[in-house]
């Protein structure tokens, strides 16, 4: 399950500790939704939606979460979430998820759920509607949801110990501040006790009777609501709602859902947070504000307004940073839901080292610049384009909203009565604001929105570094410092050059070729020896989905020069293109819906990008650029040093990084081309040569293949023609990649390593990698063992022993540098529980190759693979990626029946004969992080 330790973004409603809220909202729901509320006062909302096609997504909301528990029940919300996945009246056991996988419906990819303070959510999202069986029995979950789990003691027992990991994996050195943090922003109020996942003194002892009786007292359909998206018939799944959730009674005496607000204050509060293995500082000043009771269109506006400000203002702050002539390392402004009834408005700086109060200082300035001068209306004018475009192509593209999203959707309409409304009414709403908005209005509003009342100042950081926080007297004395200060308003000179100046010509096409397996797929070489690939589809109403790629990447590079090729793409992304610097650039591209962002791997270098129709020209302009005219900013090179010099400052102290660099040391058998971010790295990044490598490496058409896929316009082959074909190439000149034989040590290879600890916590990883031929059967054999193998260590490791939150396990099939296989897992633990859990990993990968797999859990798998390609076969990016593996990898397109065929050979004895030969063949790396005693 997803725990939720930040509230659920949403419009947030007004109301008084410990009264019942009425929250509503005038503008009324979208026709298409039918919904109703049953005798016992459960709410109901069905849409019919057909992305993806021939699939329905269940919702179970319930309308209380962890504010509501008391003190001797912390934590008692969330472990009721965990439970309804361990046994129902029509479920016993792991009933229901063992009933969903025998369709393909998959635990934690499909059947999910969170908690946060004010809710809890269940969802059984891609279900298949054409097995009716199947839809009735996803209602009977929902309905026992409702109030018919088992809760039996040994269930209850066996799930204390998956808490208690749960605890120890979330227990980073965020939510650690955060904590801290709380008790200063939510200062008097229940939200300063109540972090969802709870007390564990609570969890590993609280008796089996009150999570029983907080079932009952709060699980109830008076608080509650179903809701069902996707390829349905409404009217018969209105029909079964009622008839199966009308039988849940409701007590006639219910406690009431209060709800519970932030005491307002007068006064400044301030707090420090640090961790020892804090990774960053930073400082924020926010406002916290009341939200309406009533949702009309009144408060639509105020937050379009709302995202205008802090658009215009983020943007004037990020071209402060870029003058690199600061003390801060990010700036920002937003606004953020931080309960059901509050959201604040934040005003954040990430400081340079020592830079605190001088980074403050920077972001309140251009703050109450925004506030006394306002914006400039090319500023307004440019930020709603970007809006309206936004909303064009959200209105072109609404059949192609996922089931999920809707229901997301639904789901905040039913808790804080955000509207909900069509898609053409959405955008005829928020676009009709948009241009009604004036410069004027704006303004006026700009200088409501911070006010001397309910104001926190949160500093969080390392330990180490406290002492150079300033005082709260400091962070006064620079507000008022700020608003008396003289300042010029924001003025701002645009670039009004065309993106190409030349007047570049279509090139001939030299020939044609065909996609083996891909009918619809055209490719053209063009006169300069670039290879284009074009897949028209209809997928979606209007977007195109674009790559390229070549052989080489860094295996080309020198060694010593691979940490300046580390930062060539970010650098060049960061730094505009042609005669335009990035801010320019950005403003150029003002509502265009395009993009093309060049990228180097170990053994590729290519792009990826999308545009819609209207505006392919545009990408192909970026793409062009990207070749001809890329540009290498020596002052984004400066910013990107002082930001990885300070990340580097707290980074001797991270755990995650320290072990993420010893499994890449082992992984490679300390090969001197293994990346690490140290000292080192940061010593060898070099300007010159990140603009060397990135133009070795984005260069020669010729050697690229182009590939298009998506609503492809009639003008399309043209604009590439023209584009793609001007770019320099030397088709004589083509490259592949290099093979380092960056490889593991022969044989087993352990590290095992000791590491200072806020919360105690071992880390093990292992990998078990070795060559084999690449073919069909071998991949999707990979892939399936990875997938057994994260079944059994469910069953195992997380159920058996709760020694795990989870063990991540992944299986693949590798075609560069070289044709091998990799089997690699890695997950959290109780470090006294370790050895044993380790000994329980070896012991079910072994029995891969002497027993036979689970069949019902084969079964799972295979159904789960027919089902995940059905969806994805109806997207763009799953073309894309084909036809990158047919032109990349030589691995060939398997036609629907090709497919289902290949998967119906994999049994258990293939299995087996698979598991034989990865485990007599194979070199194993194990890593194990503990923390020091």
């Amino acid at each position: 399950m997803n725990t939720k330790k930040n509230i659920i973004i949403g419009l947030l409603v007004l109301s008084f500790q410990g009264a019942l809220a009425q929250f509503k909202t005038t503008i009324p729901l979208d026709k298409n939704v039918t919904t109703g509320k049953l005798k016992n006062g459960l709410t109901y909302y069905i849409l019919h939606n057909e992305e993806p096609k021939d699939r329905a997504s269940f919702y179970f909301v319930q309308n209380v979460g962890a504010i509501l528990e008391e003190d001797n029940q912390n934590g008692l919300a969330h472990f009721l979430e965990h439970m309804a996945f361990n046994g129902t009246e029509h479920f016993k056991g792991k009933g229901i998820i063992k009933m969903l996988e025998k369709d393909g419906v998959s635990f934690g990819k499909d059947i999910n759920a969170y908690t946060a303070q004010d809710e809890t959510v269940y969802n059984i999202s891609g279900v298949p509607v054409n097995n009716e069986t199947l839809i009735d029995s996803t209602l009977w979950v929902l309905h026992d949801w409702s109030g018919s789990l088992s809760l039996t003691n040994e269930e209850i027992d066996a799930e204390r110990g998956v808490i208690r990991e749960e605890w120890r994996t979330r227990r980073t050195s965020d939510f650690r501040l955060k904590g801290q943090m709380d008790q200063f922003l939510y200062k008097g109020s229940k939200y300063a006790q109540r972090d969802v996942i709870g007390d564990l003194n609570i969890i590993n002892n609280f008796k089996y009777e009150e999570l029983r009786n907080y079932y009952k007292k709060w699980y109830r359909p008076d608080l509650q609501a179903v809701i069902i998206v996707g390829d349905i018939d409404v009217k018969a799944i209105e029909q079964k709602v009622k008839t199966i959730f009308s039988t849940i009674p409701l007590a006639k005496k219910v406690a009431e859902r209060k709800y519970f607000d932030i005491p307002k204050h007068n006064e400044l509060y301030f707090g420090i947070a640090t961790d020892k293995e804090a990774s960053s500082t930073s400082i924020t000043l926010q406002y916290v504000l009341d939200e309406p009771l009533v949702k009309d269109v009144s408060v639509t506006r105020k937050n379009v307004m709302n995202s205008l400000y802090t658009s215009i203002l983020n943007n004037r702050l990020k071209e402060l940073l870029l003058k690199n002539q600061n003390s801060s390392l990010s700036l920002k402004t937003y606004f953020e839901p931080i309960s059901r009834l509050n959201t604040s408005f934040n005003i954040s700086a990430l400081a340079k080292k020592g830079k605190v109060l001088a980074s403050f200082e920077e972001v309140y300035t251009e703050t109450e610049r925004m506030k006394r001068y306002g914006a400039i209306q090319s500023e307004l004018e440019r930020t709603k384009k970007n809006f309206i475009s936004s909303y064009d192509d959200f209105i072109k593209n609404k059949d192609k909203v996922n089931s999920d999203d809707w229901a997301d959707k639904l789901t905040n309409y039913f808790l804080k009565a955000k509207p909900f409304l069509s898609p053409e009414d959405d955008y005829d709403l928020i676009v009709g604001i948009l241009k009604n908005i004036s410069l004027e209005e704006l303004n006026a509003y700009a200088k409501t929105i911070q006010q001397p009342t309910n104001q926190v100042v949160l500093i969080s950081g390392s330990d180490k570094d406290q002492n150079e926080f300033p005082k709260k007297e400091a962070v006064v004395e620079v507000m008022k410092k700020v608003e008396s200060m003289t300042l010029e308003p924001y003025s701002k000179k645009e670039n009004k050059e065309p993106l190409i100046a030349s007047d570049l010509k279509p090139v001939a096409v030299k020939s044609t070729f065909e996609i083996a397996g891909i009918d619809k797929a055209k490719g053209y070489t063009l006169e300069n020896g670039a290879k284009v690939i074009i897949l028209p589809t209809t997928y979606s109403q209007d977007q195109i989905v674009f790559s390229a790629f070549g052989k080489g990447g860094k295996s080309l590079v020198k060694t010593e020069d691979l940490a300046s090729a580390e930062i060539a793409t970010t650098l060049a992304r960061s730094s505009g293109l042609g005669n335009f610097d990035i801010t320019a650039l950005k403003e150029k591209l003002t509502g265009k819906v395009a993009q093309a962002s060049p990228f180097i791997t170990d053994n590729t270098e290519g792009f990826q990008g999308s545009s819609n129709q209207a505006d392919l020209e545009t990408m192909l302009q970026l793409l062009y650029l990207s070749f001809e005219a890329p540009r290498f900013d020596p002052t984004i090179f400066e910013i990107l040093k002082s930001q990885y010099q300070n990340r580097l400052e707290n980074l001797k102290k991270d755990n995650d990084n320290a072990f993420n660099d010893t499994v890449a040391l082992a992984n490679s058998n300390h090969n001197p081309r293994t990346f690490l971010f140290n000292e080192e790295f940061l010593k060898n990044i070099d300007l010159k040569k990140a603009e060397q490598i990135y133009k070795q490496r984005i260069n020669n058409a010729a050697d690229f293949t182009f590939v298009f896929v998506g609503n492809i316009p009639d003008s399309a082959l043209g604009l590439i023609q023209k584009y793609i074909g001007n770019i320099k190439s030397n088709p004589a000149a083509t490259e592949t990649f290099k093979d380092h034989n960056i490889e593991p040590a022969k044989g087993k290879t352990k590290v095992v390593f000791k590491r200072p600890m806020e919360v105690a916590k071992t880390t093990a990883y292992l990998s078990i990698t070795g060559k084999m031929e690449y073919s069909e059967e071998n991949a999707l054999g990979m892939y399936v063992i990875g997938e057994l193998l994260s079944k059994r260590f469910l069953q195992t490791i997380r159920e058996e022993e709760g020694g795990s939150y989870g063990v991540n396990v992944s299986g693949s099939l590798l075609t560069t540098p070289k044709q091998a296989f990799d089997l690699s897992l890695s997950f959290d633990c109780n470090p006294d529980k370790q050895e044993k859990l380790m000994q329980i990993v070896w012991q079910e990968i072994n029995d891969l190759k002497s027993k036979p797999v689970n069949a019902n859990d084969l079964e799972d798998i295979k159904k789960a693979l027919l089902k995940n390609r059905e969806e994805s076969m109806k997207t763009n990016s799953f073309w894309s990626d084909k036809i990158y593996n047919i032109t990349m990898n030589q691995v060939r397109f398997l036609q629907d029946a090709d497919y289902k065929n290949l998967i119906s050979k994999i049994n258990q004895k293939t299995i087996q004969q698979l598991s034989k030969q990865i485990l007599d063949s194979s070199n194993s790396v194990e890593v194990i992080m503990n923390p020091e005693r």
